[in-house]
């Protein structure tokens, strides 16, 4: 996709205070999915002893990279009906990376798989959404 799609799907998570909490930045972006760098904030950890990351930060990450993925496939605004998260390992304190992809475009419901990778490149968190697809009449 282009520029202007990456742009668009920026000012989206922009307008969100808890996704620019996150210092999330859209890189890339096409009909399959989306890649999202997450900033590391020290507001993640939940057990200073072992440096873990909240599991909540987690699952907020495999749902954004998820409903990112179908609001850049679908061109509208989509919501979290439904969402499944696993969790593999505790991630190294540096930045993250999400990867959306998109199981199936709905004309209502869509699935969406979320992946969050550490700075290392290891899979810490992985999932799967059922996400309802917003169209702009129903927006308001």
């Amino acid at each position: 996709m282009t520029a202007e799609t990456i742009a668009r799907l920026q000012r989206l998570v922009d307008r969100s205070p808890h996704n620019s909490w996150l210092g999330m930045h859209v890189v890339a972006a096409d009909g399959d999915g989306v890649e999202i760098r997450v900033a590391w904030r020290e507001e993640f950890i939940s057990a200073p002893e072992r440096r873990a990351v909240h599991g909540g930060v987690l699952a907020g990450l495999v749902d954004s990279g998820a409903v990112f993925a179908v609001m850049a496939a679908a061109e509208s605004l989509a919501a979290t009906v439904d969402l499944r998260v696993d969790y593999h390992a505790i991630p190294a304190s540096a930045p993250m990376v999400v990867k959306g992809r998109l199981v199936r475009l709905g004309r209502s419901l869509s699935t969406a798989e979320g992946y969050v990778y550490d700075a290392e490149n290891r899979l810490v968190a992985s999932g799967r959404a059922t996400v309802i697809v917003v169209k702009p009449k129903d927006a308001a």
